[in-house]
């Protein structure tokens, strides 16, 4: 047994191997749903009926947002940087990606003529990644995946990214009014976290208010059973209690048990995604798999690029079945992964952290000079 906050390092957990988990678990729910039904069904809605291995593995990647975001901000305690950061952990990727589409997909792909492709203004919009990171903007090409089982979808997933946005935006304005520093600020937090998800303004055609459901109407086999803002904001509390949450296996197995028991009644979904969460915990902080933690963090990289590798798979082999589609999409989706990690995401971020490194050593040694001050100027009476 042991407790949540001794796993926070780097060094001491598995969350890069948990995201590439949750990643790869994204990836094969999608096989499903881009290839014609071949009379297989996604293992995990078989098993439960509620929900799917891709709905999951979100699920895991906002679990450890929550927490670990909020962490990172408790860990900077200055606003600049906290954005700064998860500036760079996003964009660079997703602004690189754009240009994959733009310049590598779409001329290779589309059905319309060079000439008219690079002179569609389709096209060029989707340099515009500030509206696919913030406001959901989806990145379409003309004449591109067109006749696919999931016409004209290029890097669907990223419909998550807006989401993760607005709760960095919660965790940033949290922390600037000083609620992540107590458990009772950050239950304060949540709730404010919570009355902007369940108060949904709607913009279009006028505005107005409507009060949410907690649990989303799954619409088919490949619906969510619950939104992931509420997995983020359990992270965050997560993180609030970190010094209580002790992690166990034998408490995981009972947990796993317990929904086992209960399955057919009301209770099984709720006792299903506390057993998920705490699993993610385990498999997150156990030493029995820090073994097999990756050196690098390639989930995002197949998170990006894995739903547009399938769609080339489909275009080019669109009666495929679902696992043949998938064991050729995987070569693909992880050499775009490995690129996308050691030649834009990890030096971005290292370039990040060396600028800010710099811009904070004139501040610190600026501090010391005025204590120093403080310290030999005579005291007034």
């Amino acid at each position: 047994m042991s407790l949540l906050s001794n796993a926070l390092s780097r060094e001491r957990n598995n969350f890069d191997l948990v995201r590439l988990l949750a990643a790869s678990a994204v990836v094969f729910a999608h096989s499903f749903v881009l290839q014609p039904f071949d009379g297989h069904r996604d293992p995990a809605t078989v098993l439960l009926g509620f929900d799917y291995s891709g709905s999951l593995g979100v699920f895991a990647f906002f679990l450890l947002s929550g927490l670990l975001v909020t962490a990172s901000y408790d860990r900077q305690r200055s606003a600049t940087r906290f954005l700064i950061l998860r500036a760079a952990r996003i964009w660079p990727a997703i602004a690189v990606a754009s240009l994959v589409a733009i310049f590598i997909i779409g001329p290779l792909l589309t059905t319309w003529s060079l000439k008219d492709y690079f002179a569609s203004g389709l096209t060029w919009g989707n340099l515009d990644t500030f509206s696919v990171i913030v406001i959901g903007k989806h990145i379409v090409l003309p004449g591109v995946f067109e006749h696919n089982h999931r016409p004209n979808m290029i890097y669907e997933p990223l419909w998550t990214l807006p989401i993760e946005v607005r709760y960095y935006a919660v965790v940033l304005g949290t922390g600037v009014l000083g609620l992540l520093k107590s458990r009772r600020g950050m239950l304060v937090a949540v709730l404010l976290g919570t009355a902007p998800f369940l108060i949904h303004p709607y913009l279009e055609p006028h505005f107005h208010l409507t009060l949410r459901n907690l649990a989303n109407k799954p619409g088919g086999p490949n619906g969510y059973a619950y939104f992931p803002e509420l997995v983020f904001m359990t992270g965050m509390l997560l993180y609030a209690w970190r010094d209580r949450v002790h992690i166990s296996g034998w408490a995981a197995a009972a947990l796993i048990f317990g929904y086992a028991a209960l399955r057919g009644t009301p209770l099984a979904q709720p006792v299903f995604y506390a057993a998920f969460a705490y699993g993610v915990l385990w498999i997150g902080t156990t030493p029995l798999l820090h073994r097999f933690a990756p050196r690098n963090d390639y989930s995002f990289g197949i998170y990006v690029y894995g739903f547009a590798i399938q769609q080339v798979v489909a275009y080019f082999g669109p009666n495929l079945d679902h696992l043949s589609a998938l064991f050729i999409a995987v070569p693909g989706i992880f050499a775009c992964a490995y690129v996308s990690w050691h030649c834009v995401e990890q030096p971005a971020l290292e370039w990040t952290r060396r600028r800010l490194a710099k811009a904070r050593k004139p501040a610190q040694e600026t501090d010391r000079m005025t204590e120093a001050a403080a310290r030999q100027a005579p005291t007034q009476i």
